[in-house]
């Protein structure tokens, strides 16, 4: 049971970059993501919003009480590594509340951006150093994949919504965030957001990186994901319009 909730143990190879496993499971998911997409007004159709939205923010929540737990039972519970501020992390508890109150217009505006800048980069290059055999696997899943899918669903079934506003509020609450955790950074020697320091094995894959500081790529990356996450809310809203037109 120890060994379930280390973060790395000797003679697992944890998720290899674009490996077989890894690319599997970003096509799974984005498979899920267009069929949610797709399916979006049978899904509207079925209903219960209240139960499937209460039942995705305990998964989410059960998934942080697991992953704390068993972090702080086995002894590695560290400063430096587990308290929640990564931006993934803070996703994942801005949705447990958006989910559990249904709050469409206050928060799901500016915490929908922040489901894509902070899981998104994660997915496409994880640094997970367990699989099958270890929690933070699944959690990383759960917090990662499945909390984007939860996104979505109130995207494309709530119908939840953001606008340009929103953008604009995301990238300066964004870069608010960064410095507050650079002068954290800075005072207690961690590095969280990745400020200071990128996973190792980015530099292998791409030496490039190396020739300008981690928040350059930070912001570089931030941005694209930004206005990347802004064109399905387009897309959707212009589908609502022809919808109620016709």
């Amino acid at each position: 049971m120890v060994d379930f909730f280390r973060r790395e143990l000797e003679g697992d190879p944890g998720l290899k970059l674009f490996g077989g496993l890894h690319i599997g499971l970003s096509v799974f998911f984005l498979i899920l993501y267009i069929l949610l997409f797709v399916f979006r007004k049978r899904l509207r159709e079925f209903g219960h919003f209240t139960v499937i939205r209460r039942v995705m923010a305990a998964l989410l929540f059960a998934n942080m009480v697991v992953h704390y737990t068993g972090r702080i039972a086995i002894g590695e519970w560290r400063l430096e590594e587990d308290l929640p501020f990564h931006l993934c992390f803070i996703a994942n508890f801005f949705m447990m509340y958006i989910l559990s109150t249904d709050n469409k217009h206050n928060l799901y505006r500016v915490i929908y951006f922040f489901t894509l800048i902070g899981p998104l980069p994660a997915i496409i290059w994880p640094d997970l150093h367990r699989t099958w055999g270890g929690y933070i696997f699944y959690q990383f899943i759960i917090s990662h994949h499945i909390m984007l899918l939860f996104s979505l669903y109130c995207l494309f079934v709530l119908e939840y919504g953001t606008s340009i506003k929103g953008v604009v509020l995301t990238f300066f609450i964004g870069n608010a965030y960064i410095g507050l955790m650079a002068l954290f950074n800075h005072f207690f020697h961690t590095n969280y957001v990745m400020i200071g320091e990128l996973p190792s094995q980015l530099y292998e894959v791409y030496p490039f990186l190396d020739k300008m500081p981690a928040i350059f790529w930070l912001e570089l990356v931030g941005v694209l994901v930004l206005i990347t996450a802004y064109v399905p809310t387009r897309f959707i809203k212009q589908h609502s319009i022809k919808e109620k037109t016709t």
